[in-house]
């Protein structure tokens, strides 16, 4: 598989493993979802796809990240800081980067060099 195809087997377990962590049955995601218990199954075992416009519902209702959907974790920390940024005004997650940003080169400047 290149770089470029989505793999919906994994991308129907990573929405399973994101319902499953909220402790929600399929039945109740298929609700809140509106669309069929059998549809919601289709897509957690890879078989079918959904709309953009669904796919964006579900990562709300999940409270997941669409990269993570399509492309699998990024890591418990990238998460985390996902996370405390969700709700977060542009101008404070732009403070935020830049904090990052200029916290990174000072540690890299501080690495003594291979």
């Amino acid at each position: 598989m290149n770089d470029d195809t989505l793999d919906k087997k994994k991308i129907g377990q990573r929405i399973r493993a994101a319902r499953e962590r909220r402790h929600w049955t399929r039945e109740k995601l298929a609700e809140k979802m509106e669309m069929s218990v059998n549809t919601m199954a289709e897509i957690e075992l890879g078989r079918n796809g959904t709309r953009l416009e669904n796919f964006v519902r579900l990562c709300r209702l999940l409270e997941v990240n669409a990269d993570y959907i399509l492309f699998g974790d990024a890591g418990p920390a990238v998460q985390r800081v996902t996370d405390l940024l969700r709700d977060r005004d542009e101008e404070t997650v732009r403070v935020v980067e830049q904090t990052v940003e200029a916290l990174l080169r000072a540690l890299d400047a501080q690495r003594p060099e291979k």
